[in-house]
């Protein structure tokens, strides 16, 4: 087995981006799409609010980068209105969902007819944070974070966030995860 080595890098360089056109890979992005769909993952709602405008979308690109100091990197597609939102405020709820929340899933996920901005927000308990973050009382888990590094790559801008408060509910109940184009209850049991 051959493995590779690198130098690591002082802490706050970058990594030189490699750029190409895009398609340049040669995968066929409907292959790739159906591939993405066999990568289960939670059902999070990103919410952020700014000057008294909430908004928020259904995502699964959400994951921990480190404990110390708490950060989580949160992908959110640019042509959303909740992009906007977040760039304005720097900061974002990531509302982790339980299987009782797919209403509310399909609801931030444009599924439910006539149902956009911040009438999202009609349904579910929220409350709104010291910071103006739409959190969900009930969520399995609720982040709030301030942006401290924002990355573009394709369609989406990569937000890097220090995680500034963390919520539980008192709840053990069912997770929600997104997998093969369908909400799908996981438990621990």
């Amino acid at each position: 087995m051959q493995t590779a080595s690198f130098q690591s890098r002082p802490q706050g360089t970058v990594m030189p981006a490699i750029t190409g056109a895009a398609g340049a890979s040669g995968v066929d992005v409907c292959m790739f799409r159906s591939g993405m769909a066999r990568v289960s993952g939670a059902c999070t709602i990103i919410t952020s609010g700014h000057r008294g405008d909430r908004a928020g979308l259904t995502a699964t690109a959400v994951c921990s980068v480190s404990a110390e100091p708490p950060r989580m990197l949160v992908c959110v597609n640019r042509n959303v209105r909740a992009y906007e939102v977040i760039v304005a405020s720097r900061r974002l709820g990531v509302n982790v969902l339980d299987v009782q929340h797919e209403g509310l899933a399909k609801r931030f996920a444009g599924m439910v007819q006539g149902v956009v901005g911040s009438d999202r927000f009609l349904e579910g308990d929220w409350a709104d944070s010291a910071n103006g973050v739409p959190v969900l009382r009930d969520a399995l888990v609720s982040f709030e974070g301030r942006v401290i590094e924002e990355t573009i790559s394709g369609t989406h801008s990569i937000f890097l966030c220090e995680v500034t408060d963390v919520s539980t509910s008192d709840s053990d109940t069912t997770a929600l995860v997104y997998f093969n184009r369908h909400f799908v209850p996981i438990s621990a049991d």
